[in-house]
């Protein structure tokens, strides 16, 4: 017999209380994929509103939409209700592509394309379960779910930002009425986990440095050790933004290559940090300076030798005639110097976690690290850098050792009189 929170419905239908609200279902019939069976879910604040929405869907199986405060029947056709790949192109073109940056775009896009069409696609938007959702997402969690050629599961932020997508999608879908509930609410998002972060260890750290020195761009890959900057706010530095005097660098542009979805061609943009904490001025490391300067003199020579075909954009990081230099062709380039050095292989995105580690492992406050990184809050940079507060943890703690023993009083008062008397005299 059903509980105080469950309820049986007409057609066996279940209704049963969640925390946001109640949830109805009923069975719709047997899928012809999984074999088992699917259900049309309904969501409403109240027992009463689902019930209702349960009823109407009971007596005259269509879409349901709230009309003036009352639940009602929305006559659809299978004509009328588009494929979830359609919505999922309206909904991108027309509802979001105003209100994300293009790199969010091109992400979506391709995750789109990628993990939720080939899936999802083909099935009208008004037919989409929540058992077919998270299927898909567990699907994308077991090993062979790449598209890119390698090897695994997709990262548990991948899968996260697939739920994301189809959620938002469904959410603007229920506000056009053309569904009557999001199945997404009923979903059960993938366990975050974190994946082991790779940084340099001293040695390693150490074969690298000197395998950069004389290299045309030394003085990239040491600031990004020496400072923890991502590449894009690397390659998108001008000089008027390294002040030599203060040595001070402010961060304000970030260089990311960007699909033009008009002309589905490519380029370099230029553009703001995705948040206000992406906007920030550090320090630059003494030792760090001449280097950059010595990068400078560098690019005027050879700004001299390329002549008018030289691009005066002023930035810090460029090819040998002025211009934005390629993500993958600093990849590339440390792949090399790893090589040279004899060191494994890491990405670039290894030495901002090499620069955290190091910062912490030296005592740098948590803080001072989250504005250097330009995290949005100091959680993110505690929970990032567990291994290496954890690891660190007991050498600090270690020091408060004679604060806890006995005589530690006398003791303290005892040298405290020392001191005094050594004053005195």
């Amino acid at each position: 017999m059903a509980d105080s929170k469950t309820r049986r419905t007409k057609g066996d239908g279940l209704i049963r209380e969640r925390k946001d609200g109640w949830e109805g279902r009923i069975p719709i019939g047997k899928n012809p994929v999984t074999g088992r069976t699917d259900y049309k879910y309904f969501y409403g604040k109240t027992m009463a509103q689902v019930r209702e929405k349960m009823r109407i869907y009971e007596n005259d199986p269509d879409e349901i939409a709230m009309v003036n405060g009352i639940y009602k029947k929305v006559e659809t056709t299978r004509e009328q209700t588009p494929l979830f790949s359609d919505w999922l192109d309206t909904w991108l073109t027309q509802y979001k592509a105003n209100s994300i940056t293009p790199s969010t775009y091109e992400s979506y896009q391709g995750f789109i394309e990628q993990h939720i069409k080939p899936a999802l696609g083909n099935i009208l938007i008004g037919e989409i379960t929540a058992d077919q959702i998270q299927q898909l997402l567990n699907n994308k969690q077991k090993v062979g779910a790449r598209k890119d050629g390698r090897t695994g599961a997709l990262s548990t932020s991948s899968v996260m930002k697939i739920k994301i997508i189809i959620n938002a999608s469904l959410k603007q879908a229920v506000k056009n009425h053309l569904i009557s509930s999001n199945p997404t609410e009923a979903v059960t998002p993938p366990k975050m986990t974190r994946r082991e972060i790779r940084v340099l260890t001293p040695e390693e750290q150490d074969k690298f440095m000197n395998a950069l020195k004389g290299h045309r761009l030394e003085a990239l890959f040491k600031l990004a050790l020496a400072t923890g900057m991502r590449k894009g706010e690397l390659l998108a530095l001008t000089w008027e933004k390294v002040d030599f005097e203060d040595n001070t660098i402010s961060i304000s542009k970030t260089a990311k290559r960007v699909r033009n979805q008009e002309t589905m061609k490519s380029s370099i943009e230029v553009g703001g940090p995705k948040s206000k904490s992406g906007y920030r001025e550090i320090p630059m490391l003494p030792s760090v300076a001449p280097i950059l300067s010595k990068h400078y003199i560098l690019q005027q020579k050879e700004q001299k030798e390329a002549g008018s075909a030289y691009n005066q954009l002023g930035i810090v990081f460029c090819s040998k005639v002025g211009t934005y230099i390629e993500a993958r062709r600093i990849n590339s380039t440390l792949e090399k110097i790893l090589k040279q050095a004899g060191v494994e292989h890491i990405n670039f995105h290894a030495l901002r976690h090499t620069f955290a580690t190091r910062a912490l492992e030296n005592s740098v406050p948590a803080k001072v690290v989250q504005k250097m990184l330009g995290h949005a809050d100091v959680s993110l940079t505690l929970n990032t850098y567990t291994h290496v507060l954890k690891e660190t943890l007991h050498d600090e703690i270690g020091k408060m050792d004679n604060i806890f023993i006995e005589g530690a009083v006398k003791a303290r008062e005892k040298s405290k009189g020392r001191k005094e008397l050594d004053t005195a005299r």
